[in-house]
């Protein structure tokens, strides 16, 4: 096949053993609140980015660091859902950004963040996905103001589903124009996996402190 299919996505879970699967529906009973985390989010800046399109769908590869904690996690690509893929306390947005990191132990993080609607936003999309930019200012995919983030253990959301994905959903949302939403939907309708079940998960509310 050329592309994923995403109309064929209930077999997917065949493609793993694993039960605590993604993406899930952050529900107030499953939240338990954590520590604060100290975010340093200087070092996802300006990079070249390169578009290419394996059959899980097109991928940004891109360079960054994000450091939480004082642990830091090199971007390794980023991507876009048609649909958000995670729900918040049973809600669905339009969109949702996938930048996808290397953690320090090898496995990996995933920063989720949301798109809604703002005709009064700045931010072009098209160029990037039409593989017409070179350069990206990763500052410029970032939401203002980000308060806090819900912190929970999954998989990616394409087969096979890799295991041992660490995930953080951060509140702020990243305002889109409608002709860039019109433009992610014509160029990827629909690309978003269903929810699955939490098993017992906690998912885990942590205020973000930027350092």
């Amino acid at each position: 096949m050329d592309k994923l299919d995403y109309q064929e996505q209930s077999a997917w879970r065949y493609t793993t053993k694993e039960r605590a699967q993604s993406p899930i529906d952050v529900t107030q009973s499953a939240i338990q609140k954590g520590e604060d985390w100290s975010v340093d989010w200087s070092g996802l800046g300006k990079t070249a980015v390169l578009k290419k399109k394996p059959v899980i769908g097109d991928q940004f590869f891109a360079t960054g660091q994000l450091k939480v904690n004082d642990r830091s996690y090199d971007l390794v690509r980023f991507h876009l859902h048609d649909g958000a893929e995670h729900y918040l306390f049973g809600k669905k947005a339009a969109a949702e950004l996938h930048l996808v990191f290397q953690r320090p132990d090898g496995g990996t993080l995933v920063l989720a963040i949301f798109l809604e609607k703002d005709e009064a936003s700045a931010l072009q999309l098209a160029p990037i996905l039409n593989g017409e930019e070179a350069f990206v200012d990763l500052q410029d995919l970032l939401p203002k103001n980000i308060q806090k983030g819900w912190a929970y253990q999954g998989t990616l959301t394409t087969p096979p589903l890799k295991e041992d994905v660490a995930w953080l959903l951060v509140d702020a949302p990243l305002a889109v124009h409608q002709s860039d939403l019109a433009f992610l939907k014509k160029s990827y309708p629909d690309n978003h996996r269903k929810v699955q079940p939490l098993n017992g998960r906690a998912v885990i509310e942590h205020r973000l402190v930027e350092s």
